[in-house]
Order: C-alpha cells, then structure tokens, then sequence
C-alpha cells in the first residue's frame, strides 16, 4: 500500500500500539462478539504487551506521517508460555488495523514480513495463531486452518472465545 511503511516495534510505541488495539478491535469485533463480552475483554484486548514490544519480531505499519494504522508479528515462544518453544514452529501474535484502513492490505504486508523473518532467521515452517472470531477469514486467505475452538484465558473468572488456527508455510 502506498505510503505505509514496516518498522519494528520498540517498548516506546506501547501508547501508540494500546491505541491503535482500542481502534481496531472496538470496531472490527462488534459483528462477531456480545457487546458484554467484548466490553470485557477490551481491558484486556487493548493492552501492548511490553515483552511482545521488545521482542524485535513486532512490526508496526506506519503513515508517511508516522501514524501507526497496523501492527502484528510472531514469536517461537508459545502465547502465554514461560518458553515453550517447539522446533520449526512460530506463533502469529497480536494483528490488527485501523479500522479506517482496514481491507486495504497493510494485515497481508505485517503477516508476509512474518513469513519471511520466521523463515529466514528461525527456519520456521508452521505458523500457529489464537485467532478472534473475526479474524477468521483473513487468516484463512493467508492458509490457515481452523484446528479448533480456543477460550482465551483472559481472567480467572472471564475467558475470550477465539479459536486456534495452523498453517502449513511454503
């Protein structure tokens, strides 16, 4: 897309990232999630995860005015995991777009520069992703496959339906 340009992500862009989450999944969910459910999970949705940030395999799509309109990467350690790492295996973290830009293509740019870092740098030859409902069918454009129903665990007492989806890379 004209005029949107990838960056890796710093622990500095945390306020830019948390905004951009509010954006895009206040939006973007709406049609596929209980309002109650996703006003609940918005706490938790709408937060940069500093670690993620830090990682160096976080990307942020910027305006050529330096507005961040897109974010999403990849990481070898497993969501939610204290290091579990499996060989050749990566997981797709954190997407989302401005809804003002979404369906323009800036996800499709984020998840093919996470393509090609994972391959190069880690060998990776599977992506695993805890998708939301709605993301669904961007990642099934991509080559994913659902492989089941997920309850994100959010909360001791408040679970995020999700579903966990793999796909095979090239």
């Amino acid at each position: 897309m004209a005029g949107i340009t990838l960056h890796i992500a710093t622990p500095d862009d945390a306020p830019a990232v948390s905004a951009l989450f509010a954006r895009s999944y206040s939006a973007l969910l709406v049609d596929d999630y209980a309002p109650e459910i996703l006003e609940r999970g918005m706490t938790f949705l709408a937060k940069a995860n500093p670690d993620l940030l830090a990682s160096g395999t976080y990307y942020l799509a910027r305006t050529e005015t330096g507005d961040v309109v897109g974010a999403g990467g990849w990481t070898a350690v497993r969501p939610g995991s204290k290091g579990d790492v499996q060989s050749g295996l990566a997981h797709v973290r954190h997407f989302a777009v401005d809804p003002t830009y979404a369906r323009k293509g800036i996800a499709s740019m984020l998840f093919d520069r996470c393509v090609r870092d994972a391959k190069t740098s880690e060998n990776v030859t599977r992506f695993e992703c805890y998708s939301t409902l709605s993301a669904r069918r961007f990642y099934e454009s991509r080559g994913f496959r659902v492989i089941g129903d997920f309850a994100a665990p959010f909360a001791p007492d408040f679970t995020f339906p999700s579903l966990h989806m793999v796909c095979d890379l090239d």
